[in-house]
């Protein structure tokens, strides 16, 4: 019985590894195919845990990359606080695998699905 059990054991080893697997699809840039700057702000506010942001209606429409502009609270007089920096743009980018879309921050590769919006791989 130990040789059969052994046997078996052998043969789906070299057989299993040596199957043709499928590779994983990776993620790719994509682009949106219709406006939809709502969906993708609620995305990107869960994606970064903050309020909703506000972009404009051709996000994604022409480029896989999108830049916010971040601003600090400033004073009556317009002026950031003591000791404060401006804030860095904060980048995004539109992503596809398998039909799904996904929104990637950049500097923290954090990824955030988009099951409602309708994107298409670039080329």
């Amino acid at each position: 019985m130990k040789v059969s059990i052994t046997g078996l054991l052998l043969f789906s080893v070299l057989f299993g590894c040596s199957s043709k697997q499928e590779p994983t699809p990776k993620l790719q840039h994509a682009r949106l195919t219709e406006p939809q700057s709502e969906l993708i702000a609620l995305g990107i506010a869960r994606l970064m845990h903050s309020k909703p942001v506000h972009i404009s209606e051709d996000a994604f429409i022409k480029t896989s990359i999108l830049v916010i502009e971040t601003l600090n609270e400033s004073d009556i007089q317009g002026q950031l606080p003591s000791g404060s920096y401006p804030n860095m743009p904060e980048r995004f980018e539109l992503l596809i695998k398998n039909q799904m879309c996904f929104v990637r921050h950049l500097d923290s590769k954090a990824t955030e699905p988009l099951p409602l919006v309708k994107c298409k791989p670039i080329p």
